[in-house]
């Protein structure tokens, strides 16, 4: 059992439920007031440490993650224990909706980045929202099925790019994700570990990888974080078309 624990907030220390992600998210701002507040009664606001698991491989399902702040990795282990990163979620993100359409064990571990909050909606509460408002179900599955093209590019990307590539595509991903916050949008705040598992390579050759960037300016390092100077020349690597 892990020692870092998660919170859930009370009232007093909560997000405020009129500002709540219920009331924009593109899959539930549609839906009836009164469901939106039957289920503002039935979410549960989590916070979670750097480290510490949403998710467990093998848990029974409890209900979907909705990350309100923070980035969390979503991954695998495989030989020798090694994380494989499917994506990183990011706020707004739902994580646990294959699982729970399936109503199967968690196939994946979720784990916090950094500090994060987010709410979480129980399996049973959110059947009953569905039932309601079928079309939430459809958006739903539309987000869903955009995940699970997004992994799918992912393989391809893996199969057909080298590491420095991949790098550079994982990092335009990451600011891009993070492009709501104006004054942090260039700035990374992951592990070289997390990079790493990310791309599918060891820490040992993402460090040379991200030395190179280094010396040809496209980025920084200061107090373990990473500040991009040059998002052209990524993306020019990204692409395969570095000059």
């Amino acid at each position: 059992m892990d020692t870092i624990k998660s919170t859930i907030t009370s009232s007093t220390d909560s997000f405020c439920c009129s500002n709540c992600w219920v009331r924009h998210f593109s899959e539930f701002k549609n839906c009836s007031v009164e469901v939106q507040k039957n289920l503002l009664l039935k979410k549960e606001e989590k916070k979670y440490t750097k480290g510490a698991y949403l998710i467990k491989n093998g848990d029974l399902v409890a209900g979907v993650f909705c990350i309100q702040k923070g980035n969390v990795k979503v991954f695998k282990k495989g030989m020798r224990n090694k994380e494989f990163i499917m994506w990183v979620a990011g706020k707004g993100d739902m994580i646990g909706l294959n699982s729970f359409i399936n109503d199967e064990t968690y196939s994946f571990s979720a784990a916090a980045l950094n500090e994060t909050a987010c709410c979480f909606l129980p399996a049973y509460e959110l059947k009953t929202l569905l039932n309601m408002e079928p079309i939430a179900f459809v958006r739903l599955m539309r987000n869903l099925c955009q995940k699970i093209n997004f992994v799918e590019r992912r393989i391809t990307s893996i199969s057909k790019k080298s590491v420095r590539e991949q790098c550079a595509e994982l990092l335009i991903s990451i600011v891009t994700q993070n492009s709501f916050d104006n004054d942090k949008k260039l700035t990374i705040n992951y592990s070289v570990k997390d990079l790493a598992s990310f791309v599918g390579t060891t820490k040992n050759y993402l460090y040379k990888v991200l030395e190179d960037f280094n010396n040809k300016e496209i980025l920084s390092v200061r107090n373990r974080k990473m500040f991009i100077h040059n998002i052209n020349a990524l993306s020019s690597i990204a692409s395969g078309h570095e000059k």
